[in-house]
């Protein structure tokens, strides 16, 4: 099980999209505190509440929660909504309205629990929106409720992905698909140059080389390895090269055009000998999970140094183009469409002013 958060400034186009009965066969499995004769009453109750609170700008509370398709046999109205609510419960989402919406659009299942920020006293709900928290919570429900583990990027459908996402995900593809036609460095760096993605390295400021990246050079987009994957990682590299852990040898990754080096973040292309295997994990340090819709790697690379993690960072951060950052909504994919009309009858009000000054 995993869940995705968001929180917005209105109801109106969130409920109207998470009870969509006609294209989702949607239905309301629990809820509290809200009238759900239909979708204008639900954003009443919703929104007579949530003006007690009217400092808080957002005040919209989405949580969708996907479920394994190998768990559908079991995934009765009743046992759902018994495990949105724990879910809730552990996050500290009580004392508030929710409805809780189930989804028959997708071969998974999935609900949507569209909750006030603003809880019965007038309060604000507050850390809600903790992703390392949620993560922490739905493995843990995952485990009690013996439902099925996702397998990571295999289970992830591409077609839903966007911006820099897809990227990665189209990076992660290619990239474990010719490791299993490649022997060592040279020959993973050339396979991936066929398929228009770069490989370089990343040296720390103590001169140790502390990372790898791959550049999509289609969409000019650069991820270190263990940003891509934990797999993907330079010491998790070498160790599915089949190099020799005592001695890892990268000089043959140099070629005569790569007589040059970078001053970004110490990235760089070139490099001589080799680099001790314990070396790269010298003061490794290992993280848990986070993420919402994903789970994602932890250190920048498994086996590097805080120090080496800060470069492999800053380099990243400085190779990395603009790139037009998109999120996907829940289980049913991207549910952006909610967003309240009356928000964006605002942004297009200011939009026009704004044309009229000029």
């Amino acid at each position: 099980m995993i869940a995705q958060i968001n929180t917005g400034r209105g109801f109106g186009g969130l409920v109207n999209y998470a009870n969509d009965i006609a294209h989702k066969n949607t239905v309301i499995i629990a809820s509290a505190g809200v009238s759900t004769t239909s979708n204008a009453t639900i954003v009443a109750s919703f929104k007579a509440q949530a003006r007690m609170r009217p400092s808080l700008k957002n005040f919209v509370g989405h949580i969708s929660l996907s479920f394994h398709p190998d768990d559908t046999p079991r995934l009765t109205n009743e046992f759902m909504a018994e495990v949105a609510q724990e879910y809730l419960r552990r996050r500290g989402i009580v004392n508030t309205q929710f409805v809780i919406f189930r989804h028959h659009d997708q071969p998974h299942g999935h609900v949507h629990i569209v909750y006030n920020r603003v809880d019965n006293d007038g309060n604000a709900i507050k850390g809600d929106c903790n992703f390392r928290a949620s993560a922490a919570i739905t493995k843990a429900l995952t485990r009690e409720y013996g439902l099925t583990f996702g397998k990571g990027k295999r289970d992830v459908r591409r077609s839903h992905l966007k911006g820099r996402d897809a990227v990665k995900y189209q990076l992660y593809d290619t990239i474990s698909a010719v490791l299993s036609h490649c022997h060592d460095w040279q020959t993973l760096r050339t396979a991936l140059a066929a398929r228009g993605i770069t490989m370089n390295l990343v040296q720390g400021d103590d001169g140790r080389i502390c990372g790898i990246t791959f550049t999509d050079n289609s969409h000019g987009v650069t991820l270190s390895g263990s940003k891509i994957d934990r797999s993907l990682s330079l010491v998790q590299l070498s160790r599915t090269l089949g190099i020799p852990e005592n001695q890892v040898h990268l000089s043959s990754l140099i070629s005569d055009r790569d007589e040059t080096r970078t001053e970004v973040g110490q990235s760089v292309s070139l490099l001589h000998g080799s680099t001790s295997y314990n070396e790269w994990q010298h003061e490794a340090s290992a993280s848990s999970p986070v993420g919402s819709n994903e789970v994602a790697g932890g250190a920048d690379n498994e086996g590097s140094s805080v120090g080496s993690n800060i470069a492999e960072a800053v380099a990243e951060v400085i190779l990395q183009p603009t790139i037009a950052h998109t999120s996907g909504g829940g289980g049913g994919g991207n549910d952006r469409g909610w967003n309240d009309e009356d928000e964006d009858k605002e942004k297009n009000k200011k939009k026009r002013n704004g044309g009229m000054r000029r």
